[in-house]
């Protein structure tokens, strides 16, 4: 993928009310994660590094024991194998995460 359409993309349900569309080079991928309103991407980990930024909206996001409540324009990073999770609450978010290396099962 050089070039990207991102309004024809199809969207991938990754857990019930979240929606990505992903883009991909050979060492990294992007994410671009729609959280709908009361929406919990349940606590998890895995072995990529994830950098993101909220883009619209507002998350509440915790990374190991810290928790923030993020808004247009913040950013974060996840090392990896570290336990995250991303809640939100009566507002829709949008997020764009990159992670390296690729995860495969953001490929569709």
């Amino acid at each position: 993928m050089t070039f990207c359409d991102i309004k024809s993309r199809a969207e991938l349900e990754i857990t019930p009310n979240a929606k990505t569309k992903t883009f991909w080079g050979e060492n990294m991928l992007l994410s671009l994660i729609k959280l709908q309103p009361y929406t919990e991407v349940p606590t998890h980990r895995h072995p990529h590094e994830q950098v993101g930024i909220v883009l619209e909206g507002e998350v509440l996001l915790w990374i190991g024991s810290e928790k923030r409540l993020l808004k247009s324009g913040d950013c974060f990073i996840i090392p990896s194998n570290i336990d995250h999770g991303a809640c939100t609450k009566a507002s829709y978010s949008l997020i764009a995460d990159i992670f390296s290396p690729i995860r495969e099962e953001f490929i569709y």
